[in-house]
């Protein structure tokens, strides 16, 4: 068994940077994923990148939510507003979805020119996931994967949390959430070269709850072969005189920056090598696990 153990929104701004770098030295953190148009974007790339530290895969953090995009604004004008921004809104975003203001190929074509944006940076995806996991809608799950297979990335997330029947707390109604999402999904045309992780952990159990032993008790009963841990820390700066600033307005309202510092207290935290032991599974990233045989890729001799 594996687990993949990714960070989302790196390029956000750089204290999730640093919650990479500081996480990745403790070897709690295998993965992260670029949001390519974060004011942090370029010089998460430069660390993360080609020449750079290879014991982080970073993937594509596909975005259709907020900030800038990579199209003009005639190109997708279905997702924009008229300054040319992503809505900033999930529920206005749903709803343009439901009536289908703007199309699949829209998506597709905005989060192509993301993923050559992060290529352009310096960055050879390992995976694709995406904003508020957005591309678990039907039909852009299905994009998302053929975006995957255009660029030669072998791994989607697919954002299946299986949570006891018993729970029906506020993360265990968000996992089901997008569970439900994912029943729709035409798993049978995703393309040859594509695979996603058997499911996820750290959907339902956020923040202070993100806990080795949590984990530990999902791997017994659950068993994947591949498991993607997806959790949001980061690591401001520790006074106002030197903070980072405020993430841009233009990414509208924001809750995840107060997840960062409880999640990174957490996979800091003692406890996660024994929960890995005692779920006999091992630290990769995408990057080294081939999505044919969900195994760990041989290792080329010198």
């Amino acid at each position: 068994m594996y687990i993949v153990v990714n960070v989302d929104d790196l390029g956000i701004s750089p204290a999730v940077r640093r919650a990479v770098e500081d996480l990745a030295a403790l070897s709690r953190v295998t993965s992260a994923t670029l949001l390519v148009n974060g004011p942090d974007a370029p010089a998460a790339a430069r660390i993360f990148g080609g020449g750079g530290d290879d014991s982080v895969g970073v993937g594509v953090h596909l975005n259709i939510l907020r900030g800038k995009p990579q199209s003009p604004h005639h190109e997708i004008p279905g997702l924009l507003r008229p300054d040319g921004l992503f809505l900033g809104n999930y529920t206005e975003l749903f709803g343009r979805y439901l009536t289908k203001a703007f199309s699949v190929a829209d998506v597709e074509r905005e989060w192509s020119r993301q993923v050559e944006r992060a290529i352009e940076l310096g960055i050879t995806p390992t995976h694709v996931d995406s904003e508020k996991h957005i591309h678990v809608w039907p039909g852009l799950f299905e994009a998302a994967c053929r975006v995957a297979a255009r660029y030669g990335i072998g791994w989607v997330r697919r954002p299946v949390e299986r949570v006891a029947l018993t729970r029906w707390d506020k993360g265990g109604l968000r996992a089901r959430v997008l569970n439900s999402f994912a029943l729709l999904h035409k798993l049978d045309s995703i393309p040859a070269g594509v695979a996603c992780p058997a499911c996820v952990f750290g959907v339902a159990d956020q923040g202070a709850e993100l806990l080795p032993r949590r984990l530990a008790a999902y791997m017994k009963r659950v068993r994947p072969d591949v498991l993607e841990l997806v959790c949001h820390p980061g690591a401001p700066l520790a006074t106002e005189l030197e903070g980072d600033g405020p993430l841009p307005a233009e990414y509208g309202p924001m809750r995840i920056a107060g997840q960062w510092r409880a999640e990174l207290d957490a996979l800091a935290a003692p406890g996660w090598g024994a929960a890995l032991r005692e779920s006999g599974a091992r630290l990769a990233h995408y990057g080294q696990l081939d999505p044919a045989t969900r195994s760990a890729r041989p290792v080329a001799r010198q």
